[in-house]
């Protein structure tokens, strides 16, 4: 009797510790701390809030970088920002698959070399597209149609995600 009652707690332990959270995570997380989890139109709106920060946002994945295979870029509601996604040398490259999917992506935003080194803080009226272009120069020469989207919008041209997990949603 003691042996059943055993058994059966073993096979019901199992069952309930293989859950499926139904989200499939395709990557490996290695950042320190939880994200803090926000909107693409809070990120546009007041994106120097969440620079240096552990964050998570979800977009429609809009370009998959085909030479590197390191660089991403998502979108919101609004089709013409875009958040620039850049994995780092340790991070597998990004699947071409990805390439009009919804998805979860998990990263620290922060302010790319080039601009940081011109001294390119806050940005002011009129400054988007100089921004951009320094974005442009810090993701590589192999600028594409993309990359010269996001030096021409006004917001989060100046920004990028280095990415540590994404989340295929849909």
């Amino acid at each position: 009797m003691i042996k059943k009652v055993f058994s059966l707690s073993v096979i019901a332990l199992l069952v309930l510790s293989c859950g499926n959270k139904g989200k499939k995570d395709v990557t490996q997380n290695t950042g320190t701390s939880e994200p803090v989890r926000v909107e693409f139109a809070s990120l546009i709106s007041d994106p120097s809030d969440y620079v240096g920060k552990n964050i998570s946002v979800e977009g429609k994945v809009v370009h998959v970088c085909t030479h590197s295979g390191k660089k991403l870029f998502i979108t919101g509601d609004n089709p013409d920002v875009r958040l620039y996604i850049q994995a780092g040398e340790e991070m597998p490259k990004f699947p071409m698959e990805l390439l009009g999917s919804e998805i979860e992506v998990e990263g620290t935003l922060t302010r790319p070399v080039a601009a940081v080194a011109t001294g390119e803080g806050a940005m002011h009226e009129g400054e988007g597209m100089k921004a951009g272009e320094e974005v442009a120069e810090a993701v590589g020469a192999d600028t594409c149609e993309t990359e010269k989207a996001l030096a021409s919008q006004p917001v989060l041209s100046d920004l990028m995600m280095i990415y540590s997990k994404h989340t295929v949603l849909k």
